[in-house]
């Protein structure tokens, strides 16, 4: 028969044990969340690089995005950018994105990047046939439809107006 003494010490052992998993979790989230962010965010710089002139205003617009749209603080930012821009620089295909993307975005957040690749395109006022091409290609690795495409370009270059 166990002891009062023996109880205890397995309640506080299994509460020690689930405090250790909450945590675990915990950090699993933030991480991941940090990845999907990276991924966003690398999808954008690599958009800004395929017409091989990255301009200032592109990159403005990719700051300017990573506030609003993705909830980026502003003294996380520099880091953020930094670290997307080596992914994108190492990174040998768009699957290692658009994977994680797949994995975790809904249709309409999936919807929202696609629109943010466009105004990326769209900031230094004109839209290279290389940036089309990649937008393109994602929005078909991401399963965004044509028509959702199609709208995302149209709204991109309103705001653009």
């Amino acid at each position: 028969m166990l002891s009062n003494k023996n109880i205890r010490g397995k309640q506080s052992l299994i509460k020690r044990i689930l405090s250790f998993f909450e945590e675990a979790s915990k950090q699993s989230e933030s991480s991941n969340s940090h990845d999907i962010l990276l991924a966003s965010l690398a999808l954008l710089i690599e958009v800004a690089k395929s017409d091989h002139e990255v301009d200032h205003i592109e990159q403005q617009e990719i700051l300017n995005l990573a506030i609003k749209t993705f909830g980026i603080a502003s003294d996380e930012q520099e880091t953020l950018i930094s670290q997307a821009e080596e992914i994108a620089g190492k990174s040998t295909s768009l699957y290692e994105y658009t994977s994680v993307i797949n994995e975790n975005y809904s249709e309409k957040q999936k919807y929202q990047l696609i629109h943010s690749m466009w105004r990326v395109a769209f900031a230094d006022g004109r839209i290279d046939r290389y940036e089309e091409h990649l937008i393109r290609k994602i929005a078909d690795l991401i399963y965004v439809p044509h028509v959702q495409f199609i709208e995302a370009k149209h709204h991109a270059g309103e705001l653009n107006k």
